[in-house]
């Protein structure tokens, strides 16, 4: 059976978010939305509609540990008594939200906003924001947790979808593809909008890992699929995944190269070129672009265009002639 789409409100610049339902033959759920009175009124508003309540689900199914995916989780499983199933690289995000995301506040504010060259004031609207985020979520009982391993087969609606690991956006990201009707549960992997390339906490004693071309090397993954439809965490589903991603891709090339030609101009901080290539944005709302812009300069020092130095702390970015 082809997945059922429930969309959920959030408050996030995103917009909503993608529920998934398989009524068949058991009712399960992938992805679930924020902890919020809307989105949980949405949610049984489009459960209703197919006889169902939030306490008939007997499975939920997590993408990847973001709050939007999956901060009614507690909740449905408390009053449920589903399993709450996600890879096992993300169960801890689940069982120990405020804790992990306390450990990414502090390299945050302890590293990178500082090298990536951030004022004070603007560094205290990014730690806020994430601290927000924290205080809002609810943990899932680790009695509900079960795990599952990338390259594991998932039963939903009745068929078995493989489970791929797709980096990038979030590193412990999970997608599902069923190669016999060719549907990919796409999560934020494939989205009509480039989703944002997440910096995370490096693990102790090894480099940040640079997230955009991490999500570059899976979307060339996600090109190579045989994909009729694709069922994406936000958004409505699509089809010809592989145009999109050819115009995602060449986004992403020009951005970089606005992002190179500032860089000989002189902008030779993050926060200068954010600054730049951000103006749009209010200036209290530009540290939304930041994490995309590391990516355009992860990129560049990859291909050699861009050196980086870190001068009193702070990575200062030069064009290699």
């Amino acid at each position: 059976m082809k997945p059922i789409r429930i969309e959920l409100p959030t408050e996030f610049d995103v917009g909503s978010v993608n529920s998934y339902l398989f009524t068949e033959p058991e009712p399960v759920l992938v992805d679930c939305g924020v902890e919020t009175a809307a989105s949980w009124d949405a949610l049984n508003a489009g459960l209703g509609q197919h006889g169902l309540t939030p306490a008939d689900i007997r499975r939920l199914v997590i993408t990847h540990p973001h709050v939007d995916h999956f901060g009614l989780a507690a909740k449905i499983a408390a009053l449920s008594g589903a399993q709450v199933w996600i890879a096992d690289m993300g169960a801890e995000w689940l069982i120990e939200p405020k804790k992990l995301f306390g450990l990414r506040a502090d390299y945050y504010r302890d590293h990178f906003l500082l090298q990536a060259g951030l004022s004070d004031e603007m560094a205290q609207l990014v730690l806020a924001y994430f601290a927000q985020i924290a205080d809002d979520i609810t943990p899932v009982p680790a009695a509900c947790i079960h795990t599952f391993q990338v390259g594991d087969w998932l039963s939903l609606g009745g068929a078995d979808w493989q489970v791929l690991h797709m980096p990038g956006h979030a590193s412990h990201q999970t997608c599902f593809y069923q190669p016999d009707s060719r549907q990919f549960l796409s999560a934020d992997m494939l989205l009509p909008k480039t989703p944002t390339p997440i910096v995370e906490r490096p693990l102790p004693n090894q480099p940040r890992q640079p997230s955009l071309p991490i999500y570059m090397e899976s979307l060339k993954r996600c090109e190579a699929l045989d994909i009729d439809t694709v069922y994406p965490g936000h958004g409505e589903p699509f089809q010809n995944h592989r145009q999109l991603i050819q115009t995602q891709r060449e986004r992403i090339h020009k951005r970089k190269a606005e992002a190179l030609a500032l860089v000989q101009q002189g902008y030779h901080t993050a926060y200068a070129l954010m600054n730049e290539m951000y103006a749009h944005y209010p200036p209290a709302f530009r540290f939304a672009g930041l994490w995309m812009l590391i990516g355009y300069l992860d990129l560049l020092e990859a291909e050699g265009r861009v050196r980086v130095e870190t001068v009193g702390g702070v990575w200062q970015y030069y064009v290699i002639e």
